[in-house]
């Protein structure tokens, strides 16, 4: 907690929302091959409370004629009904990972896929706590060179 002074203690700001870890800006992405968008969150004590109410995780992308984020997926959890409850209106070719944090998979990437993708975590009461965008750049296919290159590549990351 940071305390804000000025002679006497003025109020408290609790820490707030912070997000651990997310894609590298620009993801880079191969025509045809899948690419996954996964960030991680910590929560402050109260927000972790609220969470365990109710919590809702929006996945969007950038609509580049409308100027809007349309929903590519939703994770919301409510303890009135005890349900975890996903939407996934592009299945099966975007979908939520089920036991990760707040990751998306998008599979067999095409070129329509590039674009700006936003994730908004929501908790009652508090709105919107983090929202975070990333620019997807989708790369032509790959030769057999640059494949074996790109494979090196990956595993030693």
């Amino acid at each position: 907690m940071l305390t804000i002074t000025y002679g006497v203690n003025l109020f408290n700001i609790a820490e707030s929302f912070n997000w651990t870890a997310q894609p590298t800006d620009p993801t880079p992405a191969i025509k045809g091959r899948d690419v996954s968008l996964a960030w991680r969150y910590s929560l402050t004590a109260d927000e972790e409370l609220k969470s365990q109410i109710q919590y809702a995780i929006f996945w969007k992308k950038l609509n580049q004629s409308t100027l809007n984020y349309n929903i590519i997926g939703t994770r919301v959890f409510s303890s009135l009904s005890g349900d975890l409850t996903y939407a996934e209106p592009q299945t099966p070719q975007i979908v939520i990972d089920r036991s990760d944090q707040a990751t998306l998979h998008i599979k067999d990437v095409r070129r329509e896929d590039e674009g700006t993708y936003k994730i908004e975590l929501r908790l009652p009461l508090l709105g919107t706590v983090g929202e975070q965008r990333v620019n997807l750049t989708v790369l032509g296919k790959l030769s057999s060179v640059q494949h074996l290159i790109w494979h090196n590549v990956s595993l030693l990351v």
